[in-house]
């Protein structure tokens, strides 16, 4: 898989597939805008429960984050109620404030590619006091769907440069 290959994702976990206008595209709709939150924390069980059984060791939970104007419009973060889900399971911390996004981009849903991978540049970066708390850590970076991986793979660029020694990504579900 073209994610892991770029060096930035050691490893992955997701629960399940997506598919356009498959039975997953209605569960990941009503989490991101119909405000099912608790489906987000449900969701994070199942991936907790895969993280556990497939041992994949990680220190700390990181929510891929929404641009500031995205999270007013929508009111929550998706990824950060499926870190919370993963947290009940595996008692690791959820760190929501440590990488941000530097700019609002477009949707990735009509996107190629390759527009992903520009759309995503320079997307994020870390807060001041980040390194502190990722230096040296293994981190699990969390969304909801992983399609073609750009913004997965922007994002753990950035946590890898603030020293983290690994990210493993997990998501709800893996476009296929």
């Amino acid at each position: 898989m073209k994610l892991l290959s770029d060096g930035n994702i050691s490893d992955l976990v997701s629960c399940f597939v997506f598919e356009k206008e498959g039975p997953f595209q209605d569960i990941a709709h009503a989490l991101k805008y119909k405000e099912y939150k608790s489906l987000g924390v449900e969701l994070g069980i199942c991936i907790g429960e895969a993280l556990k059984e497939w041992n994949l060791g990680f220190d700390i939970l990181i929510p891929v984050p929404l641009h500031r104007i995205k999270q007013r419009e929508r009111g929550y973060n998706q990824s950060e109620f499926i870190a919370r889900g993963i947290a009940a399971v595996t008692g690791k911390q959820v760190v929501s404030n440590a990488v941000h996004r530097t700019r609002h981009t477009m949707s990735q849903t009509k996107l190629n590619i390759e527009e992903r991978r520009r759309n995503m540049d320079h997307a994020f970066e870390m807060t001041p006091y980040s390194t502190n708390i990722l230096s040296k850590k293994k981190c699990l970076l969390v969304d909801d769907i992983i399609t073609s991986g750009a913004t997965t793979n922007s994002c753990a660029q950035v946590i890898l440069s603030a020293g983290a020694e690994k990210v493993v990504a997990a998501s709800a579900a893996l476009a296929w």
